[in-house]
């Protein structure tokens, strides 16, 4: 079973991933604003796919949305891991790794990003999924 200290700690890094993914939303919606409102003039459906490949506004659309996915990710994997807090729970398994192996990957790719943070939010994962363990029944 999790200690008190652990569970509010788990609901903590719960409350950071999602504060990251709503940042992370929050600033796509700032530097593709262009970009999402031609979106939305072409009625969303379809406004970042093949038609507009290959054009840098195409681009554009793309990095956009694919700013929000991340975003919403981040959104969802938080509220399981401020859920695992809550309900005495541990975080799921493979949470935490997946969220350190994005984070790598991206900042490989990406080193002058804000993919760190997801390595380090992955990592406490992990470390808390090790402290809480599996509860004792189920």
């Amino acid at each position: 079973m999790a200690t008190v200290s652990d569970r509010k700690r788990t609901k903590r890094l719960g409350d950071a991933v999602i504060t990251t993914g709503v940042l992370h939303n929050l600033l796509g919606t700032y530097l593709y604003r262009g970009q999402l409102a031609g979106m939305a003039s072409d009625r969303i459906i379809g406004s970042a796919s093949d038609a507009r490949l290959g054009t840098l506004e195409g681009e554009r659309r793309q990095t956009a949305l694919w700013f929000f996915v991340g975003g919403t990710a981040l959104v969802a994997m938080g509220a399981s891991i401020r859920s695992a807090g809550r309900d005495d729970e541990p975080i799921p398994a493979a949470l935490g790794p997946g969220m350190t192996a994005i984070g790598a990957i991206g900042a490989a790719t990406m080193p002058f990003s804000g993919f760190w943070l997801i390595i380090a939010e992955g990592i406490a994962a992990t470390v808390l999924r090790r402290r809480t363990g599996e509860p004792a029944t189920r």
